[in-house]
């Protein structure tokens, strides 16, 4: 059995691992969309850069998928090759194509990269010939691949579903475990979902409403294996979807207390015992929010919930009713009386729409919200606003 382990634990164990001499490669198991791609190519890569002392742009990711592979592939083609013997006649031998994972490595150090970090995803999903293959690599003494110096500076690390997934994952070989760290993730309680949320949820924008959601239902929300009725999985990703269905839905008019044509459109990303967990929540948070009509009346005097998913729900409303610029000048003047963070992420979006229909907000709140944060329309893009 692997090791159990959480976000942070895996953090704080490459922070070891990452510093050993060799470094010692993390395999990492877990369910479906529990983040364990997003924490090697992003956390990790951070972890590596301080590991070198170098920022975290000179550090390469090379993210290799080993399920849709072959052993051939990653070892390198046999081919027929001319060569002199002893002699200095011709000589007809097998030599190995250099593999395309070589080709990668040596593309990165070639664009002046001297740190990378390989995360071999998927690797549970790799048959049992990738996976001999692929030893060499996970092995940090030997380093090499189809017979290739890999070169200094790399880190490895590896992530895979488990068994019970039925995601054709297969038992990871005795020897590969023997040359690596290796942990199974701890499912969805308490402590993982914070976790998510202050790691990934929040820093990515997702929809407020949905983070206090999860907070809330961080034990019965989650799916740590495939429901037995054939619904899809609620996971952080799947969750990360209905975060943008949601808020597309507010934002084109839908009511806080969400439809039943709603929630089987939740359903389908998530199935249906988690859309009615998140149903039941908005019908919950939808209390005391003001309604479009209402925010536009009196930006300034309609009723600000002090529930942080209720904010949401309100802000994004507010966000909905801007359609020209005297509205949107009203959906200003709402937004600014949310909690600070809210004011950043739904401020964002509300300066990225009114680029976008072309409304100018003239007010004095529109003019003093745009000058205390003028960098907000970067914020918009990299939140993917549109």
């Amino acid at each position: 059995m692997p090791i159990l382990a959480t976000h942070t634990q895996l953090i704080n164990h490459a922070k070891i691992a990452m510093n050993t001499v060799p470094q010692m490669p993390i395999l990492a198991v877990g369910a479906a969309g529990t983040g364990k791609s997003y924490l090697f190519t992003k956390t990790y890569r951070q972890l590596w850069a301080d590991a070198n002392n170098v920022p975290v742009a000179e550090v390469a990711v090379i993210v290799e998928r080993c399920a849709d592979r072959d052993a051939a592939e990653f070892a390198g083609l046999m081919m027929p090759a001319k060569v002199k013997d002893e002699h200095g006649k011709d000589d007809i031998v097998t030599k190995s194509i250099k593999p395309d994972l070589l080709r990668k490595i040596e593309a990165k150090r070639a664009q002046g990269y001297k740190f990378i970090l390989l995360v071999l995803d998927e690797i549970c999903q790799a048959d049992a010939s990738v996976q001999k293959v692929l030893s060499p690599v996970i092995d940090r003494k030997e380093n090499t691949l189809g017979g290739h110096d890999l070169g200094a500076g790399i880190f490895v690390c590896g992530n895979g579903n488990r068994l019970k997934d039925k995601s054709g994952a297969q038992n990871i070989l005795a020897h590969l475990k023997d040359r690596a760290l290796f942990f199974e993730m701890v499912g969805y309680n308490d402590d993982t979902v914070e976790g998510w949320v202050r790691d990934y949820a929040e820093p990515s924008g997702l929809n407020m409403l949905l983070i206090d959601c999860a907070r809330e239902n961080a034990n019965a929300l989650f799916d740590d294996t495939p429901p037995s009725n054939g619904d899809p999985m609620c996971s952080f990703r799947s969750l990360t979807n209905v975060s943008a269905l949601l808020t597309t839905y507010l934002e084109q008019g839908g009511d806080p207390e969400i439809s039943q044509s709603m929630e089987r459109l939740i359903a389908a990303a998530v199935g249906d015992r988690a859309a009615c967990i998140i149903a039941d929540y908005c019908e919950t948070v939808a209390l005391g929010v003001p309604t479009r009509d209402e925010i536009l009346a009196d930006p300034e005097g309609a009723n600000v919930p002090d529930v942080t998913g209720s904010q949401n729900s309100a802000g994004t409303l507010a966000l909905s009713i801007a359609t020209d610029s005297a509205s949107t000048d009203a959906a200003i003047k709402y937004i600014v009386r949310l909690r600070p963070d809210l004011q950043v992420q739904l401020g964002a979006r509300l300066l990225a729409k009114a680029e976008r229909i072309g409304a100018c907000m003239t007010s004095a709140t529109a003019t003093s919200f745009i000058s205390q944060h003028i960098d907000l329309i970067e914020l918009a893009a990299e939140l993917g606003v549109s």
